[in-house]
This record gives C-alpha cells, structure tokens and sequence, in this order.
C-alpha cells in the first residue's frame, strides 16, 4: 500500500462523517475506522410539557358513560381532564398541567400504561 494514498484516504476520511471505509485495489486492500463523533454534554430542551400517567393501568380517554373528543392541537386549560387510568375499580384522573394547546397525544384508548409514562404534550400559553 502506498503511503501517500493512505495519508490522502486518512485526510479524506476526517473531512466526513463516515465511521469505516474499505478500499480495495488489485492486490491492496484497507479498511480504516474513525470516530468522528465527539461526546456531547449537550441538553435536549424543549417548550413542550409532558403530562404523565399518575399510576400503572389502563389509560381510557373518557369516564364510563362520558364522551371525550380530544384532538391535537385543541386548547385546554388548566386542571382539565384529559383522561383517566384506570386502577382495579379506581379512576385517577390525568389533567392538563397548565393552559396551553395540546400538541401531542401518545397513548391510545384501551392500552396499559406504566407510571410516570407520558401520555401527552401540552405547549403552554
């Protein structure tokens, strides 16, 4: 392998973002491997607030017998009810942490969920 041609690979290789590469010709054969991705101690931040599942069980949008229409992208108020988990023959109730528009639902009707679980996303006013 000529040198000059695995300098000018090396040089490349530190312009991109691959991680490997193999080069072959005739007879010669490299592969060269990089990590060209530094650590990042960089916080994700966002205006979104979750709204977690208060309990482990069954998320159900409305109470038995009730109706509830919530679609992204509607505006709730405070201590609204956005739905209920429901616990044995317990219901606790998930509300909206703040006034805001509901930017988006993650959970579907019916389906188990865990503690601490977020369900929504409000983005406050």
């Amino acid at each position: 392998m000529d040198v000059k041609i695995l300098t000018k690979l090396t040089k490349w290789m530190e312009t991109t973002d691959l991680e490997e590469i193999t080069w072959k010709n005739g007879k010669d054969k490299i592969s060269l491997k990089f990590n060209n991705n530094p650590v990042h101690n960089s916080v994700i931040s966002s205006a979104l607030e979750p709204v977690l599942s208060p309990s482990i069980g069954i998320f159900r949008f409305a109470r038995p017998g009730k109706t509830n229409h919530l679609k992204e992208g509607a505006s709730v108020k405070k201590g609204q009810e956005l739905g209920i988990v429901e616990v044995g023959k317990e219901f606790k109730s998930v509300t909206a942490p703040t006034d805001g528009l509901l930017k988006i639902i993650s959970i579907e009707d019916s389906k188990p969920v865990e503690y601490g679980q977020p369900m929504f996303f409000v983005e406050p006013k």
